[in-house]
């Protein structure tokens, strides 16, 4: 979307890393000593493990004695153990318990007591009520964003000062929000704009250091029919819309001690799942509550997202959720590679195929991408003309932005390249049109010269991205046609 995205055929130097979000080796009797001697046979490189912290109980490492022997028996068949690690439950967030000193101690513990764990995912889609609130203002103002990258902070600096080579993948972001303070439930946060709050905390408190050395997303599908290829609606993006959340990244942090994909910093997939059909099947309880897939399908498009994720340079990992499926259809998830006792689905054969394939690197096209400079499909067209000697004009873009629309004398020379709102404003000959817009739908607007202006009129938009006003595209309409004016 707001990417220019290039496709080579050269492989890439090195595939993802898959793996499973499971937490099943944790709680089996052995350690999880089978489990992961499963999971390596299919050629999973990692799973991920939940380790929540409660606030009211600051310094309990929680299930700490199941910890101590998963971490050894994963260890022992090559599995590498990441530690996912947030504040839970979100009503202590709200209650105002939590504070980013205590997590940022929890995660030292954590650090000292598991030193084989490299990797440590700090956040879990905390752009969701179901794990930060609040989330938004009456007025809709983004308050999960600014919150959560204080503990976000507070953790990374942690982890570093026990080790410098622990990596520190941030966020665990979902993939949808509807950014409505009025909801009747489920008040969230799109991903975009998530983000965006939160590059604008970071660039206002001063900090000097990073915040992550990797972006976690969680690109689920927005349901279980969806193909891999079908893209989100702005601001929300999926598996289909990387490039959408790469730009949001480089929105919110170019330029600043954190880096963005342009400056190395690698996506880590670490969570992802197509829901199937489980109601033939043993082991189950409850109705299931979401639309499922079948598991032939679910088997093709976990083997495509394997072949895709290998040819995206900067996707470090994908995992999916999760090796074993939970056993209850309606608070938990049934988009495993194996069904609830253990028997493998065809997505267990597909996605181990897929990982043969792609050991050495990408095996089709490539991806390649860099930054949009410009708002993304932005629009000036011309619709009516008016009997007043006005011209309505249709204004639109494929991502939130804000316009200005004015009438300006063409005496000047017309593809004069307009600074800034102010100067258009100051070169119009009437009142100028400010709007918000989004890419549902263009909008009309009608403007009339005044009688006074004897000269020929032309109609300027600027229109430039919410995400980055920096990102903005100047058009022009004259004699019934548009074309873009130079980039300021």
């Amino acid at each position: 979307m707001l990417a220019a995205v290039a496709l080579a055929t050269a492989p890439a130097a090195h595939a993802a890393d898959v793996g499973a979000n499971d937490d099943t080796g944790k709680f089996a009797p052995d350690g999880g000593a089978a489990f992961y001697e499963r999971m390596a046979a299919m050629g999973l490189r990692q799973t991920i493990l939940t380790v929540r912290w409660r606030p009211s109980e600051p310094d309990v490492i929680q299930h700490q004695e199941l910890l101590d022997r998963a971490v050894p028996a994963a260890a022992s068949h090559g599995i590498r153990v990441v530690f996912a690690v947030y504040p839970y439950p979100p009503r202590e967030l709200e209650a105002g318990v939590a504070r980013p000193a205590g997590f940022a101690a929890y995660l030292t513990a954590l650090a000292e007591r598991y030193p084989d764990v490299r990797q440590y995912v700090v956040g879990n889609e905390p752009n969701q009520p179901a794990f930060w609130r609040p989330q938004l203002s009456a007025t809709g103002k983004v308050l999960s964003a600014a919150r959560f990258g204080a503990f976000l902070a507070a953790g990374y600096d942690a982890l570093k000062a026990v080790d410098p080579g622990i990596t520190v993948v941030g966020v665990g972001l979902s993939p949808r929000g509807n950014d409505n303070p009025r909801a009747r439930t489920n008040r969230s946060t799109s991903p975009v704009r998530f983000l965006a709050a939160l590059g604008a905390w970071y660039r206002h408190s001063g900090r000097r250091l990073p915040l992550m050395d990797g972006f976690s997303y969680h690109p689920y599908p927005w349901t279980a029919s969806d193909a891999p290829t079908r893209r989100y609606a702005w601001p929300n993006a999926g598996f289909a819309d990387l490039d959408r959340v790469k730009q949001a990244l480089w929105d919110a942090f170019h330029g600043t001690p954190q880096p963005t994909t342009v400056g190395g910093l690698r996506l880590y997939l670490d969570e992802v799942g197509w829901q199937v059909d489980t109601l033939d099947a043993q082991g189950y309880t409850g109705l299931e509550n979401v639309a499922t897939t079948g598991e032939r399908r679910q088997a093709a498009i976990y083997g495509r997202l394997v072949r895709l994720a290998a040819c995206d340079p900067q996707v470090a990992q994908l995992n999916f959720f999760g090796f074993y499926d939970d056993s209850a259809r309606d608070t938990g998830f049934q988009s495993a590679l194996h069904r609830v006792d253990g028997t493998p689905r065809m997505a267990a054969g597909s996605v181990a195929v897929a990982i043969a394939e792609t050991s050495a690197g990408c095996t089709g096209a490539s991806v390649r991408w860099r930054p949009a400079r410009r708002v993304s499909g932005a629009s000036l067209t011309p619709w009516r003309r008016l009997r007043s000697g006005g011209l309505k004009v249709l204004v639109g873009a494929r991502e939130g932005a804000s316009a200005v629309v004015c009438m300006v004398d063409r005496a000047p020379a017309a593809r004069r390249v307009v600074s800034s709102v102010r100067s258009l404003e100051r070169r119009a000959v009437a009142p100028c049109w400010r709007g918000r817009l989004t890419p549902r739908s263009r909008v009309q607007v009608a403007l009339t010269p005044p009688a006074w202006v004897t000269t020929r009129v032309s109609i300027v938009a600027r229109i430039a991205a919410e995400a980055n006003p920096a990102r903005a595209a100047l058009l022009v309409v004259r004699t019934g046609h548009a074309a873009p004016m130079p980039r300021p």
